[in-house]
């Protein structure tokens, strides 16, 4: 894993999801995918890889008429360290046969997708050396490329068998579904801070900090079905003072409503989505 891209760098931190059973939830989270519980609250259970940082946490929906167009998430990617960590996941899944949604080559990282109970998109990943990333027009190229199912698999040995996902795992990226592209592409980049990479692909924006190949990307192809869940809320962390004031400020300035709370600093994006931002 390229740590400065996320250690130093403006990057989404923590998702907080609503789901409809919690101890369904649960049991996916820590059984299928390898998470452990930090914290239970009345409110909230956060899920951890290292028994200190908060990466999920699942918020149990009361709201059983929900009426939402579609979900706010397309997904998001929790990042594995290497291949070798993948490839022992993807021995994890074979052998307790747990269904995947697919899987891709996308030059800049390899991918395994999955859903969760409430058909939250999850994608399962690890990133390549940044000297194989193909940089051109000021854009880091990506793809949806065929998946080397094998040369994943035999990157980890038989023998060493998955319990708990690397304590070195972290959230890669995340990935909404938007309303308005533009005004979600201005929001991220002009607000929050975010440098757009790639504006290749169809009704899509990839974004990042320190040219990272994407720590958020917005898109409007509406894949969802009605009647879903959405996500409560995601926290953006900043790596120094100069960047958080400067989102502030950029805030103050674009005369958007805002509050300070123990979470951070709450805004809204422009698909009503709230948004926590706060300083590492």
């Amino acid at each position: 894993m390229i740590y400065y891209y996320h250690k130093d760098a403006i990057h989404v931190s923590r998702i907080d999801l609503l789901v409809q059973n919690l101890d369904k939830s649960i049991n996916f989270y820590i059984n299928s995918l390898g998470f452990s519980i930090l914290n239970k609250t009345e409110n909230y259970i956060s899920l951890t890889v290292d028994h200190k940082n908060e990466l999920i946490r699942l918020y149990k929906d009361n709201n059983t008429n929900t009426t939402n167009k579609n979900m706010n998430i397309y997904h998001f990617a929790i990042l594995l360290p290497t291949r070798k960590a993948l490839g022992k996941f993807l021995h994890h899944l074979i052998k307790k046969q747990i269904p995947i949604d697919g899987a891709a080559d996308h030059l800049v990282s390899e991918a395994i997708y999955l859903q969760d109970p409430d058909g939250f998109g999850i994608e399962i990943s690890c990133d390549k050396d940044d000297s194989e990333w193909i940089e051109a027009n000021n854009q880091i190229k990506m793809d949806t490329l065929p998946f080397d199912y094998k040369g994943v698999y035999y990157s980890a040995e038989d023998y060493d068998c998955f319990s708990k996902l690397p304590i070195d795992t972290m959230i890669g990226h995340l990935h909404l579904q938007v309303d308005n592209l533009a005004d979600s592409k201005k929001f991220y980049n002009n607000i929050i801070g975010f440098d757009i990479v790639n504006e290749s692909i169809k009704d899509a924006v990839f974004m990042s900090d320190k040219k990272y190949h994407h720590h958020l990307a917005i898109n409007t192809w509406s894949t969802h079905s009605l009647n879903c869940n959405k996500m409560k809320s995601f926290t953006i962390t900043y790596p120094n003072c100069e960047k958080y004031l400067k989102a502030i400020e950029s805030i103050k300035s674009a005369n958007l409503k805002y509050q300070e709370t123990n979470e951070g600093i709450q805004v809204k994006d422009p698909a009503n989505t709230d948004i926590y931002l706060n300083i590492k």
